[in-house]
């Protein structure tokens, strides 16, 4: 039987993923329009349960008073937290901190807030200008732990009296926010690897790792259609790459702010050598997962909702990413592109398709399957074009003499609308990295 909450999920994939009208959702589902819109200005894609749930009747703010004890222990609390490198010390920490104590007043988030403004303990910041409403864009979503993790390296980092370059490495689960940290000696493609491996031996592998075009992750412009080791290594553990629009790096939100914490955290604290950057980077990860309670977790900490789910653990004695040389002969890579004025998308350099002039400044899905060396471009799960994407066919974008002519639209249009919609692709890995 379909719950209130199952309807109103079902109406923001209409309207967010479908592109339905707001007259015709509300057809469907057999609700009002003031309905439609409560729903639409509370969703958050962060947090779907919680943000499309009833929210408690009655005042916010108890009627009984708070003891000057709790109050007072509420400022400590804020107080310690600050002289912590790595703690949040915003009032919702300390108020899931509060609950997983057990103590016996919990004030709500507001309270505290409150309580810290009066003892100005709270940094007054500029108010934001409201943001327009966004265009839809194919990015995959995040449902469960490991659907989607974000890569990102953060850097130039110099120590002091040192004139070479480091690099932070950052991978993080967009669902759980659990993240893994490394300071890498250069930006060359195999000691991200390096990095990747030795993360998802225990984090787990994703269905899907999302970044940013850099060439240390994609591969070479002389070579557009010829894959870096980033994206060989992705493939070959059945994990599908999916690249960022260019100069957007804001469509890797998660990992972006995350970046800004480790700015005003990690970089702030004065390191003698690179073991020691390297191991401040360690504890710094470690804290994250271990200790911050989240609101989109509902107060649960990464690590806490990591061991909920069943992990695709990659072992030990894996090795093949060492290999000189890696196949690229299956699997999906995809990009996320805004078509342009003339109508054209670029997936590499040189590496241009036509799509359509009437499709100028929206998104579009490029999906390449290695196996078959093709390229399928759609939007909203509906099939646009198949091109050809073997090496010989580079720079042929001008007309669709290179569409491909074998079409198997029942299995394109599948792997297209599981990649768009809500559902995550689960990868059969054959028994061999499942744990």
């Amino acid at each position: 039987m379909e719950t209130e909450l199952d309807r109103r999920k079902k109406a923001m994939q209409l309207y967010y993923y479908q592109h339905l009208t707001k007259a015709e959702i509300c057809r469907r589902l057999n609700r009002s329009r003031p309905w439609l819109d409560c729903w639409l200005e509370r969703y958050d894609p962060d947090d779907v349960e919680g943000s499309l749930s009833n929210r408690k009747a009655g005042p916010k703010q108890a009627g009984g008073h708070w003891s000057a004890k709790i109050r007072q222990q509420v400022i400590e609390m804020r107080r310690l937290r600050s002289q912590l490198p790595y703690a949040l010390i915003g009032a919702a920490a300390i108020h899931y901190e509060l609950r997983a104590l057990k103590t016996p007043e919990v004030p709500p988030v507001r309270t505290i807030h409150d309580w810290l403004l009066k003892a100005d303990l709270v940094e007054h910041e500029p108010a934001k200008p409201k943001k327009g409403e966004s265009k839809p864009i194919p990015l995959p979503q995040a449902v469960t732990v490991n659907d989607v993790q974000q890569l990102d390296l953060k850097g130039p980092v110099y120590l002091r009296g040192s004139g070479h370059k480091y690099y932070l490495a950052v991978l993080r689960d967009r669902y759980s926010r659990r993240c893994a940290i490394d300071v890498l000696s250069s930006r060359e493609a195999q000691g991200i690897v390096n990095f990747l491996v030795a993360s998802w031996q225990w984090m787990g592998l994703p269905n899907y790792l999302q970044m940013d075009n850099a060439l240390e992750f994609r591969g070479s412009n002389r070579y557009p259609r010829s894959f870096g080791r980033v994206v060989r290594v992705a493939v070959d553990l059945l994990i599908e790459p999916v690249f960022n629009p260019p100069r957007e790096p804001w469509r890797n939100g998660g990992v972006e702010r995350y970046n800004g914490f480790l700015e005003d955290r990690l970089l702030s604290i004065e390191c003698a050598d690179l073991a020691a950057l390297r191991k401040e980077a360690q504890t710094c990860h470690t804290v994250c997962n271990q200790t911050h309670r989240l609101a989109a977790l509902d107060g649960l900490t990464p690590d806490e909702v990591a061991a909920q789910a069943t992990l695709r653990l990659l072992p030990a004695s894996y090795q093949r990413h060492l290999a000189r040389s890696l196949p690229q002969d299956k699997g999906f890579v995809s990009f996320v592109r805004l078509v342009r004025k003339s109508g054209r998308i670029t997936l590499g350099a040189n590496d241009r398709f036509m799509v359509d002039p009437e499709l100028a400044y929206t998104y579009i899905l490029a999906r390449v399957d290695l196996a078959q060396k093709s390229v399928t471009i759609s939007q909203d799960g509906e099939l646009l074009k198949v091109y050809d994407y073997s090496a010989q066919t580079v720079g042929a974008w001008a007309d669709d003499d290179q569409i491909s002519d074998e079409l198997d639209e029942s299995v394109i249009d599948l792997s297209v609308t599981q990649f768009v919609a809500l559902p995550s692709i689960r990868h059969c890995c054959h028994g061999v990295y499942c744990t």
